[in-house]
């Protein structure tokens, strides 16, 4: 008997963007929304900023019905993760969904590039996060450059964006509305749809699933960024 192939889901973004969190929300979705729920995969390869190395993180994920794979402790200071049979098996198989989180430069990209003839051979969708309150992403033609530098190394096309605009803790429900306006023109201009809007739960009275034409993911904060405990930094993923 022939089973659904599940989807092959890839986030990517500039640092800042909150891809990961957006990653982490979208794979814990995913396995929920399984009949009967089953585990989702979700494979860090996110060489510059790995969350996922923490076993603590791993074990709160596995709890939520999420299956976390990264690459070998070794890779970790390599330029790029070796090709693990464990990863690319992950890729192949088409009996669980998988997400993957993809870091948002070039080094991250050549990471993902090493996977692109399974991933093409698969099929897949390739989302963009997008925060336009961060550098690179808060015009269009940083957008578009960021987009292209990351399309060339990994060998893969963006085929959607993921609207995110926030400022953590000091975000405004007038600051997500104008920011995800700055995106739709975005969107617009680069030919790409968007897939769908990330707002925190602590928003959805304010900004129900009727205030966006695209769909919700209402995101969890699963990690603390450092800074949020007093100790700043110029990034995050």
């Amino acid at each position: 008997m022939k089973h659904d192939i599940q989807p092959l889901t890839l986030f990517t973004g500039r640092f800042g963007s909150g891809k990961t969190e957006v990653a982490i929300n979208y794979a814990v979705q995913e396995a929920r929304s399984l009949l009967p729920p089953a585990p989702c995969i979700l494979i860090d390869l996110d060489i510059v900023t790995p969350y996922f190395r923490s076993r603590e993180m791993a074990e709160t994920m596995r709890q939520r019905g999420v299956e976390v794979i990264a690459p070998a402790a070794i890779s970790r200071y390599l330029d790029t993760p070796a090709i693990t049979p464990q990863i690319l098996g992950a890729i192949q198989q088409t009996e669980r969904p998988t997400v993957l989180d993809v870091g948002g430069d070039r080094q991250g990209a050549r990471a993902l590039g090493q996977f692109s003839a399974a991933i093409r051979q698969r099929g897949y969708a390739m989302h963009f996060v997008v925060n336009p309150y961060r550098p690179f992403t808060d015009t269009l033609t940083g957008l578009a450059t960021s987009i292209a530098e990351i399309e060339q190394s990994a060998r893969l096309q963006v085929t959607s964006l993921v609207s995110n605009p926030n400022l953590i803790q000091e975000t405004t429900a007038d600051q997500i509305v104008r920011g995800h306006g700055l995106i739709e023109r975005f969107a617009r201009e680069l030919n790409l749809p968007i897939a769908f809007v990330c707002v925190e739960r602590r928003w959805l009275a304010e900004l129900g699933p009727n205030h966006f034409a695209q769909p919700l993911l209402v995101l969890e904060r699963y990690f603390v960024q450092p800074w949020e405990n007093g100790w700043r930094e110029n990034d995050h993923s």
